[in-house]
């Protein structure tokens, strides 16, 4: 059985690990070669020891702080550049002509802790900054490539496809036809995708977003009026009070259209869905059932844990997309299943006493 490979992450971790060990150890040692500690030993030794094991206790704490990799070796190194730092006023105070004490050796030590633990703090919050701004450049090259370039490609191979399409539809086989209606849904179904970039954007954007307070009612009759014109087939059942004001935008036309057009598309039987609004004092609950065979416990999980990996990943973005609408507005989504279907529940916040007294003022003659 091989060992494994020694990387920057471990080395960085194991240097910082090994740091708060010998600097601990030698505040143990000297606390414990203390007679009759005072008060302001005592002190002293506990202002060292906290940073001290706060780096032993890096190994937990330091993977999980949102750092890996190369960043812990920086941030291990702005450990030991504090560490050094403090070295060397150790050394400059240990030379320098002034009457010694017993409490020298403690105030040293402790202050080479508070000096490698300030350095690991600092250079985890200059590593976290770069990774946000590489994030969000990253973000900034994936929304372009999939609002631009790859729509852009996607659009020529649909034209290629159309002339194939004709040439099929006079001298193909039925076979040929059927691959061809095949791919042209396909990319068609990659385009919409491809448009729900820019709506990403905007989610992640809210603070951009004028929100204020929008009655949900004819929201939700315009989003059912338009999923039975486009599926005739779909019977939608309301339940909704004559208006309900919910603090929002114009993203939520795109809520409520994105879970009721799931709905309809991942049924196997006729599609039938059940829409209510219910108030809560100032909480708005938007209700969307469905006679949908029960989502998926990976997808469920992955939603309630906002985290995809290899394995466990769910299908598209429009449920991603919903999520991170409602929690822009300050509110949440909930899925429930059961035999007969599934649930999306919209948890929006309704207009604050503040928002009431402008529309007051807005309607006063």
């Amino acid at each position: 059985m091989t060992s494994p490979a020694l990387t920057k992450q471990s080395l960085g971790t194991g240097y910082v690990v090994a740091t708060g060990v010998v600097i601990s150890g030698a505040l143990l040692v000297h606390g414990m070669s203390i007679v009759r500690p005072s008060l302001v030993d005592v002190v002293i030794l506990g202002v060292g020891l906290t940073p001290a094991l706060a780096l032993v206790a890096a190994n937990y704490w330091l993977p999980v702080s949102g750092l890996s990799g190369d960043q812990i070796w920086t941030a291990a190194e702005w450990c030991g550049l504090g560490v050094a730092l403090f070295t060397v006023i150790k050394i400059v105070v240990l030379l320098a002509p002034v009457p010694q004490s017993s409490m020298i050796p403690s105030i040293l030590a402790s202050g080479v802790a508070v000096g490698g633990f300030g350095g690991i703090l600092f250079g985890w919050l200059l590593e976290l900054r770069r990774s946000r701004r590489r994030l969000a450049q990253s973000n900034e090259v994936l929304f372009r490539v999939l609002r631009h370039d790859l729509r852009n490609d996607l659009n020529v191979a649909l034209g290629h496809l159309g002339e194939l399409q004709r040439e099929t539809a006079e001298r193909g086989r039925p076979e040929s036809r059927a691959h061809v209606e095949q791919l042209s849904g396909t990319i068609d179904g990659i385009i919409a995708t491809t448009e729900k970039a820019r709506q990403i954007e905007f989610a992640f954007d809210a603070d951009r977003r004028a929100q204020e307070p929008i009655d949900l009612v004819p929201c939700v009759r315009e989003q059912a009026k338009k999923i039975t014109q486009s599926t005739p087939e779909a019977t939608v059942e309301l339940d909704l009070p004559e208006q309900s004001q919910v603090y929002a935008d114009w993203m939520l036309d795109t809520v409520l259209r994105n879970v009721i057009e799931n709905a309809v598309v991942h049924c196997e039987e006729t599609p039938t869905l059940y829409i209510s609004v219910e108030e809560h004092g100032r909480t708005v609950f938007v209700h969307i059932g469905d006679n949908c065979p029960s989502i998926p416990q990976h997808e469920r999980d992955v939603l309630s844990r906002g985290v995809e990996t290899q394995l466990c990943h769910s299908k598209g973005v429009g449920l991603w997309l919903t999520t991170w609408i409602v929690e822009s507005y300050g509110g949440a989504v909930h899925l429930t299943t059961s035999d007969d279907g599934n649930t999306v529940t919209l948890e929006l916040c309704g207009p604050t006493v503040l928002d009431e007294i402008r529309q007051t003022l807005r309607e006063w003659p």
